[in-house]
């Protein structure tokens, strides 16, 4: 039986004018109730309270009974998530056995979120970007930079950005971009992150259309990167956002900000944002951050994406412990549909040893190559990062490249062939220390990401 995907259609006007981005904020903003977008006060609520959404609920009643404002509405998944003030919350906790129906659960809305990547700085400086842009295959044919089009390997090595054809090797993209001749054509990735630089040439034709993209920091139809670079996250989404183009250069970049200047994203936004890239067609959302603690709003979130076939990758954290970061967490659960559709990533160094920084456990699912990755920085510029969230997006690019062909697998396997398929990083004593330390469990996962072998599987007869 033959698995066909249904192709994305993007809409006329990839540059649309910044007044239309405001007239669609605007509108966006009057729609809410019909579409998860953030509202001007998402911000000021202290407190979040996700709740089951009862037969006969409507968003006008529960704001009533709770005394707070309606984020997401989403009654088909079974759930609502309200922003809380301290009053509002306050009086839940002391009438919680008669005012909650069902499930719920209060929480803080903090800004626990942080991105799982640091630059990697070299001289204390980047380069400038030499031109060009990461764009697909002209024609299908490989050739070097001209005119500002790109192609993919000559040689042996990668064109745009050589400095990361050994990882590509590693990983064996030029074999499955053999075999995956669509390169992602048609599938968005959710890249929910710190923004994206928009105007970088590294990234140009690579957007979704203006009217698919949000930023939850400054609530405007605009998500582009903002900061100092060096400090907080400023330019990691850029990065994480090229790593999906190398690896799929046909795919196209849904950028959603939930990082703000100093790196860190609140409960609301990030869950906000998940719903929003499901509905605005996202197959993938990649999720290179992590918290120490869980969220009842995120959690339902994924689990309504999950639950509609969209894969969610998340990285395994920085901390190099055994204790992985939330949401990366929430994947190991293979016997849920959540589980189905969602991949922990860590990090491996060039010789699949796993990376010092890399968070590792008894849930992690995979590694990918995740030091010094280069890619576009802020300010047409060329720089490198390492990090989990660096591994994560190599995941959601070799999910893209396969979501874009003629799938032999039914798509609820997909994520068991990107695992069962991965290159064996224990052999020879390699890795020894993190296999078989608990129950014969590896603690690094199934293995190293190996494309090729991946896209081969998925899409033969």
């Amino acid at each position: 039986m033959v698995y066909d995907l249904e192709q994305d259609l993007y809409g006329v006007g990839e540059s649309i004018m910044k007044t239309q981005f405001i007239l669609f904020s605007l509108i966006m903003l009057l729609a809410a109730c019909t579409s998860p977008v953030s509202s001007p006060e998402i911000k000021s609520f202290p407190y979040s309270l996700t709740i089951d959404v009862q037969v006969g609920d409507s968003q006008a009643a529960l704001e009533a009974k709770y005394g707070g404002k309606v984020v997401l509405w989403q009654p088909e998944d079974g759930f609502a998530v309200l922003g809380l003030n301290q009053a509002a919350a306050e009086t839940f906790k002391q009438n919680l056995t008669t005012m909650a129906s069902g499930s719920s659960s209060l929480e803080t809305n903090s800004s626990i979120f942080y991105p799982n990547g640091t630059m990697a700085w070299f001289n204390g400086s980047v380069s400038a970007w030499s031109g060009g842009s990461v764009s697909a295959w002209s024609g299908g044919s490989v050739s070097a930079w001209s005119g500002g089009s790109v192609s993919a390997w000559s040689g042996g090595s990668y064109v745009p950005l050589p400095q990361n054809t050994n990882k590509w090797k590693q990983i064996r993209l030029q074999e499955a971009q053999a075999i995956a001749t669509n390169l992602g054509a048609g599938i968005k990735v959710a890249v929910i992150d710190s923004g994206v630089d928009l105007a970088h040439p590294g990234l140009k034709g690579g957007f979704v259309a203006a009217t698919q993209m949000w930023d939850y920091v400054d609530n405007d139809a605009v998500p582009t990167e903002k900061g100092v670079l060096g400090t907080g996250a400023y330019g990691h989404g850029t990065n994480v956002a090229s790593i999906i183009l190398q690896i799929a250069p046909k795919a196209k970049i849904m950028p959603i900000r939930v990082l703000g200047p100093n790196g860190s994203g609140d409960v609301l936004s990030v869950a906000s944002a998940i719903s929003f890239a499901v509905s605005k067609g996202a197959k993938v959302i990649n999720l290179s951050l992590g918290s120490s603690v869980a969220s009842a709003a995120v959690t339902n979130a994924i689990n309504a994406a999950t639950s509609k076939g969209v894969y969610v990758i998340s990285s395994s954290g920085n901390e190099g412990v055994q204790k992985i970061t939330y949401p990366a967490t929430q994947a190991s659960a293979d016997t849920t549909t959540a589980g189905k559709f969602s991949v922990s990533v860590g990090s491996v160094n060039s010789l699949d040893e796993k990376s010092n920084f890399s968070t590792y456990g008894l849930t992690l699912e995979m590694v990918a190559p995740g030091e010094v990755v280069y890619g576009p920085v802020p300010g047409n510029r060329l720089g490198a990062w390492s990090g989990t969230s660096m591994a994560a997006p190599m995941i959601s690019g070799a999910i893209a490249l396969a979501l874009a062909q003629t799938l032999y697998t039914p798509r609820a396997l997909l994520t068991d062939m990107l695992e069962s398929r991965a290159e064996n990083i224990y052999s020879q004593g390699l890795n020894a220390a993190y296999e078989g330390t608990v129950d014969g469990t590896e603690l690094l996962g199934e293995g190293r990401l190996d494309v090729e072998h991946f896209i081969y599987d998925v899409t033969r007869p």
